[in-house]
């Protein structure tokens, strides 16, 4: 028996033979939606004055934040006060935002 994989336009859940996956990235988010010729097409067309300006892809991901060091952020968290500490729910995870923003301001850093 053959399986057929249907996908359905995210925005107004149309069915149609040309719906495509489409990955964008906004800030530090990326997203991924699935969309239809016609939802494709204003997509690309909002983004367009903001694409002929930016630098590609590869470009600008090699200015990336150093990753986040969870276990020295973590311990250094436990050792704070419980407005900090208490922020903590897991010795595994990501760290909360709060917490590395925390510790950002602490230490002068950008993670």
């Amino acid at each position: 028996m053959a399986t057929r994989t249907i996908l359905l336009d995210d925005i107004d859940n149309s069915i149609t033979e040309d719906v495509q996956t489409v990955q964008f990235s906004v800030g530090n988010r990326s997203y991924v939606i699935d969309l239809g010729p016609d939802h494709r097409k204003q997509l690309e067309e909002a983004l367009e004055p903001f694409i002929k300006h930016a630098a590609s892809g590869t470009a600008a991901t090699t200015a990336k934040r150093p990753s986040v060091p969870a276990k020295e952020i973590r311990a250094w968290a436990k050792q704070q006060p419980e407005k900090i500490s208490g922020l903590l729910k897991s010795d595994r995870g990501a760290v909360p935002k709060a917490v590395i923003e925390a510790y950002n301001k602490a230490h002068g850093t950008k993670y």
